[in-house]
């Protein structure tokens, strides 16, 4: 079976990395709860423009490829790669040559060689044409957005419930199974 997996927030901590780093070099305290919905004005209590600024000048830093696994996600790959599933990495990041290595890097470091293929599109780019390349897959993503172009493309699509995302799952589609951590993702198919 074919895993395509979300990065940030689904295999690595984007939001903990990104409220150190935003502290550390900004003096905004954002709350450790991580913000409650997918606009971060409220939690960082900048305007958006601002909040767009920092995310990309965090996603161009050091700390950006320091990144530590979500709970779970490490023993999750490596019970998926065992079990003899391919795992490519599907990410928005960015596409800034420095990033993107600092990016595989980071995976590399924290999986191991468990994962396939890594594909870096730009800050906020649109999975969708990727998510019709690698089709007949398993999606797994933290967007709801980007879990409906999953859908679209023929995958099945599980979404990772964050405090981001709650209201998504008011209105969701039924065929998006939301779960709650990678329990399971294992459970099913390792």
């Amino acid at each position: 079976m074919h895993f395509i997996l979300d990065c940030d927030d689904v295999l690595l901590d984007w939001q903990r990395g990104f409220r150190h780093w935003v502290y550390a070099n900004h003096g905004i305290k954002p709350s450790a709860k991580g913000p409650k919905s997918w606009s971060l004005f409220t939690w960082l209590g900048q305007p958006e423009a601002r909040c767009m600024e920092l995310i990309a000048a965090f996603n161009a830093s050091q700390g950006f490829g320091e990144l530590y696994a979500m709970d779970g996600a490490i023993d999750a790959v490596a019970k998926l790669h065992a079990a003899g599933h391919r795992m490519t990495v599907l990410t928005s990041c960015s596409a800034d040559p420095v990033a993107v290595r600092r990016r595989k890097q980071n995976l590399r470091q924290v999986f191991g060689v468990m994962l396939n293929r890594v594909v870096c599109l730009d800050l906020g780019e649109s999975k969708a044409g990727w998510l019709e390349v690698l089709n007949d897959g398993i999606w797994i993503e933290d967007n709801y957005k980007n879990a409906m172009m999953g859908l679209k493309a023929g995958h099945k699509t599980f979404m990772m419930r964050r405090r981001h995302n709650r209201d998504d799952e008011k209105a969701t589609d039924s065929r998006i199974v939301w779960i709650d951590n990678w329990r399971p993702i294992v459970s099913l198919f390792s």
